[in-house]
C-alpha cells in the first residue's frame, strides 16, 4: 500500500527529530474519509491476526498518533486486550500505573501505560503487540521493554517502517508487520584494516582497502548498486577506504559520488558561484559531545556510510540522510587492527 507520504518539519525545539512523516490516511494531521482510514488500519490487524491465533494478546497502541490504529488492529484479533500509552494523567489511578518510559525523539517525551488490575500481570499474555503509525529506529518500544519483565512473544507493527532495522530486536522472540516500507538501514562490519594513525605499509594498506571494498560490494549485493545513483560517505579522517569502495562501485552503478563528514564549519550561501549551498550539523560519530558537518547533501538511491567509529549509535547522521530523502542506507563499520 502506497500512502503518498509527505515530510513535514516540526515547529518545536524540544523534539530531537526535526521532521515527521505526514500520512494522509491517519485522519490526524490531514482530514480523511473515516471508513477508508479504519479499513486501512484493519488491513494491518488482519495480517497480524493470522500470526497469533489461539493466543492471549495485549495490543499496545502508541500515543498519540497511533491510538486509533492500535484500536482498529486490536478489533480484528479475537479476544485481544487493548491499551494505549498516554501522556494525559487525568482520570487515571496511580495504582494502575504499569510503567513510565521515554519517547526520546518526541516534543513530548514522557509516556506511561496504565492497566486495570486484572490486566496488570503481563505474564497472563502470550504475546505483546506494539502498534505504531511509523517506526524508524524502534527505540521507544525498546525503552518500554527495558522497563518490564516479559518473556513471551513480541510483535512489532506499524503502518510504515521508515528505514527500520528489524535486527535491533534480535534479542527478543519477535515478528514484524507493516503496510509500507520506506527504504531500510542495514549495518555491516568488517575488520583487519591497518590503522594509518599508527603508520602502515602503504602497499599492504591499499591491498586491504581493496579487499574490504570488494567484500562490502558483495555484502550489499548488486540490487542496491547496479544502475543506481550511489553516495559513498566517509567520516572525518576516514576518507581513503570510502574512495576505494566508491571506485569499485563505479564499475556497476549508474553514478557514484563520494564525500566525507567534516569538523570544518563553513557557512553556506545561496550565491550561484559559491561552493557551499547547504549544511547539516549533527553529533560526530566519534564523539557525541561535539558537532560535525555535511555539506551539499543530495538524494541518492543508495547511501553507504563507511566509518571506523566504535560507537553503536548513529542516530543524528541517519536523520540527516533521511531528511534529504535518502532511504536506503548502509552503515559499514571497518575495524582497525
Amino acid at each position: 500500500m502506497d500512502f503518498n507520504l509527505k515530510i513535514a518539519f516540526r515547529d518545536s525545539k524540544a523534539a530531537t527529530r526535526p521532521y515527521l512523516i505526514v500520512n494522509p490516511m491517519l485522519a490526524k494531521h490531514l482530514p480523511a474519509k473515516p471508513s477508508a482510514s479504519l479499513n486501512c488500519f484493519m488491513q494491518l490487524g488482519k495480517q497480524i491476526a493470522d500470526s497469533c491465533k489461539n493466543e492471549k494478546v495485549l495490543v499496545i497502541g502508541f500515543a498519540e498518533t497511533a491510538t486509533a490504529v492500535g484500536a482498529a488492529v486490536a478489533s480484528v484479533i479475537k479476544d485481544a486486550v487493548y491499551v494505549h500509552t498516554t501522556r494525559e494523567m487525568h482520570g487515571l489511578l496511580q495504582d494502575d500505573l504499569l510503567v513510565d518510559f521515554l519517547e526520546e525523539h518526541s516534543h513530548a517525551k514522557n509516556q506511561s501505560i496504565f492497566l486495570d488490575g486484572k490486566y496488570k500481570d503481563l505474564s497472563q499474555f502470550d504475546r505483546l503487540i506494539f502498534v505504531e503509525d511509523e517506526i524508524t529506529t524502534g527505540k521507544t518500544i525498546r525503552n518500554f521493554l527495558n522497563k518490564i519483565q516479559f518473556h513471551g512473544k513480541i510483535t512489532i507493527s506499524a503502518l510504515v517502517f521508515n528505514g527500520f532495522d528489524e535486527g535491533v530486536f534480535s534479542n527478543y522472540n519477535t515478528n514484524f508487520f507493516c503496510l509500507q516500507k520506506i527504504g531500510y538501514i542495514q549495518y555491516l562490519s568488517f575488520d583487519g584494516l591497518p590503522d594509518t594513525r599508527r603508520g602502515v605499509s602503504v602497499g599492504e594498506y591499499q591491498k586491504k582497502c581493496l579487499e574490504i571494498a570488494q567484500n562490502i560490494v558483495s555484502g550489499i549485493g548488486e540490487a542496491d548498486l547496479r544502475k543506481k545513483n550511489v553516495l559513498v560517505l566517509g567520516t572525518e579522517e576516514f576518507m581513503y577506504p570510502a574512495l576505494v569502495l566508491g571506485s569499485e562501485i563505479e564499475k556497476i552503478a549508474a553514478s557514484v559520488s563520494s564525500q566525507s563528514t567534516t569538523r570544518s564549519p563553513i557557512l553556506p550561501q545561496a550565491a550561484p558561484d559559491y561552493p557551499i549551498h547547504s549544511r547539516a550539523t549533527f553529533k560526530s560519530v566519534y564523539d557525541d559531545t561535539r558537532n560535525t558537518y555535511l555539506y551539499n547533501l543530495e538524494k541518492y538511491d543508495t547511501t553507504i556510510v563507511v566509518t571506523n567509529s566504535s560507537l553503536s549509535e548513529y542516530k543524528e547522521l541517519i536523520e540527516v540522510l533521511q531528511n534529504s530523502g535518502n532511504q536506503t542506507i548502509y552503515f559499514v563499520r571497518v575495524q582497525n587492527v
